[in-house]
């Protein structure tokens, strides 16, 4: 063999040897980046998990106290108590649909038709399938002396046809469950170098995003609920006092649902389905 081939073989070789050395350190890097990816994910669910279990304990503890006072009360007055438990578990910031479920439970019980409705119905973006729920919603509407006639749904309700088949916890696992997928196949095609991932990818991100709208529309009528019920008989008001003249023939009772439109210190401006709008008082209204 001559120099001048002993020379070509060495430099193939050495090119070997280098691009060998650069898909190995290309692939250390690719694991890196999804190494990353997924500890970054799984920090936000150990963070979140660390968050919400805050207090967990008192609250259970007062869940439990709530159910006991249930289980034993035999007057209204003891259903309230069972009640005041459960609204002290709402006032600290916890949101649950068993709590709202209970709460509904234990003021129907006491005999308090419109608070048992209100509660009800913000179980029910927690527990959109609950057969319980439905039936009992659906018993205490029977049973409020002022029941009215219920609003048009939500528009969006058709479009999302599925806004009732998961609850909104769940909605919100969807959601960021199908994000941190899809980033995590983009990383994998970008590092890999896959060509058909980004069709799944553009999938999965279309169902996430929708689904993320429904949370997030679902969650506006969570946290900044405009609706409210009328808890004992009380005239409506064409204004903020009692020398306006009164806004409707007929009194409102106890279970009459509306839209809250405006307050203020004392009253509160409400449209009342199939009525027309009116100011209350705020000790007549519940939230």
């Amino acid at each position: 063999m001559t120099s001048t081939s002993r020379e070509v073989n060495r430099n193939i070789a050495e090119n070997q040897t280098e691009r060998r050395g650069k898909s190995v350190k290309s692939q250390r890097r690719r694991m890196n980046l999804i190494t990353s990816v997924c500890a970054f994910f799984g920090f936000l669910g150990l963070f979140r998990t660390e968050v919400f279990a805050v207090d967990a304990g008192s609250r259970q503890r007062a869940f439990v106290q709530a159910i006991e006072l249930f289980d034993a009360a035999k007057t209204p007055e003891q259903y309230r108590e069972s009640a005041r438990v459960l609204e002290s578990i709402l006032a600290d910031g916890f949101q649950n649909g068993a709590v709202y479920y209970n709460l509904g439970n234990a003021y129907y019980r006491a005999g308090d038709y419109g608070r048992a409705i209100l509660n009800y119905r913000k179980a029910k973006p927690y527990r959109p399938r609950d057969p319980y729920l439905k039936a009992n919603l659906e018993q205490a509407l029977k049973a409020a002396p002022g029941h009215l006639a219920q609003p048009p749904v939500y528009w969006w309700s058709h479009v999302l046809f599925w806004t009732d088949w998961f609850s909104f916890p769940t909605k919100v696992r969807l959601f960021f469950g199908g994000m941190a997928m899809a980033a995590l196949l983009t990383v994998m095609s970008v590092g890999f170098r896959i060509p058909r991932l980004p069709f799944p990818i553009a999938a999965i991100l279309f169902v996430a995003v929708a689904i993320g709208i429904d949370a997030a529309l679902y969650e506006e009528r969570i946290t900044g609920y405009h609706r409210g019920v009328i808890t004992a008989e009380t005239s409506a008001r064409k204004g903020t006092g009692a020398s306006y003249e009164v806004a409707f023939d007929q009194p409102l009772r106890d279970g009459a649902e509306f839209q809250i439109l405006s307050e203020t210190a004392d009253w509160t401006l409400g449209h009342f389905e199939g009525v027309g709008d009116g100011w209350v008082r705020n000790e007549f209204v519940a939230r």
